[in-house]
């Protein structure tokens, strides 16, 4: 089945002054109007977040990009799939120019067929940043938590477009270290020794570094899934190098932006395990 059915419902798509109905769609004017307004609101609070500014490495602009990029997603499909209007005009001038990006990659249907079916995957990583916010004294962690029936709303959303549920938020402070008897980087899942570990956005170093070793694979002779894992292997190992040990947190914090780099250009699978994070913790722990 094609994107563009799966978004719409079954009927027969009646079309009215050469414009698709509402009920002929997924969501409705307003319902597309409203979530994309609770997204731009949780975009700026990321970006005015003292919590997230005193992590470095900019991670609260990197945290309302990715919020952007969400918004320009449905925008694609408010402008070019339901014919609602210009996104520019229900959005300021910062999103509607991130929205120039997004468009012209949902352009290609591969890759918005992908971006789709990975939306509640996706999401899931930004409401674990949320729910960690609610975690401390913060002002936007206070908004965050007046604005659950919101962010539900949202994430029904991603959900119902997806076809696949999102994964609930974990307290980092109620994780249960796994037992191995061999843990050669020293991975640690313990709270205390996580605090204050923590990476800034470096996807542009990793797609510089990776994607060209990904290109010629063919030659390598070497699968994608252990290119990429034994990048990531060596990314982790130096982390332990220098620190004496591995949070867990780093090694979702590594793995998640190696993947968003990887998952723009490539399918890969890292089969039989769900994931990088889990492929490659296989490959270290033996």
């Amino acid at each position: 089945m094609g994107l563009l059915s799966f978004l719409k419902n079954n009927d027969d798509g009646s079309k009215s002054n050469g414009k698709p109905s509402d009920s002929a769609n997924m969501f409705s004017k307003a319902e597309i109007e409203n979530i994309i307004g609770i997204l731009s609101k949780i975009s700026y609070l990321f970006r005015d977040s003292q919590l997230l500014k005193s992590t470095g490495g900019g991670r609260n602009e990197s945290m309302m990009n990715k919020v952007h990029s969400y918004i320009g997603i449905l925008g694609y499909y408010y402008e070019e799939e339901y014919h609602y209007g210009r996104l520019s005009d229900i959005v300021d001038s910062k999103i509607a120019s991130h929205f120039v990006l997004v468009k012209m990659v949902m352009g290609d249907s591969d890759h918005r067929n992908t971006t789709v079916k990975e939306l509640s995957d996706n999401w899931s990583d930004i409401l674990q940043v949320i729910f960690n916010m609610q975690l401390e004294s913060n002002r936007e962690g206070n908004v965050f938590k007046q604005m659950k029936t919101d962010i539900d709303k949202v994430t029904s959303a991603f959900e119902k477009m997806s076809g696949k549920k999102c994964r609930e938020p974990k307290d980092p402070r109620n994780v249960t270290p796994r037992k191995v008897s061999y843990n050669p980087l020293n991975i640690t899942e313990d709270p205390n020794l996580s605090c204050g570990h923590i990476i800034p956005d470096i996807s542009h170093v990793f797609a510089q570094e990776l994607l060209p070793q990904l290109m010629t694979s063919q030659y390598s002779g070497k699968a994608q899934k252990d290119i990429v894992a034994d990048y990531t292997i060596d990314l982790l190992q130096s982390y332990s190098s220098n620190a004496g040990f591995l949070p867990m947190v780093i090694v979702d914090m590594v793995t998640g932006q190696v993947n968003q780099v990887v998952s723009r250009i490539y399918r890969v699978s890292y089969s039989p395990c769900n994931s990088l994070k889990e492929y490659i913790l296989s490959k270290i722990y033996r």
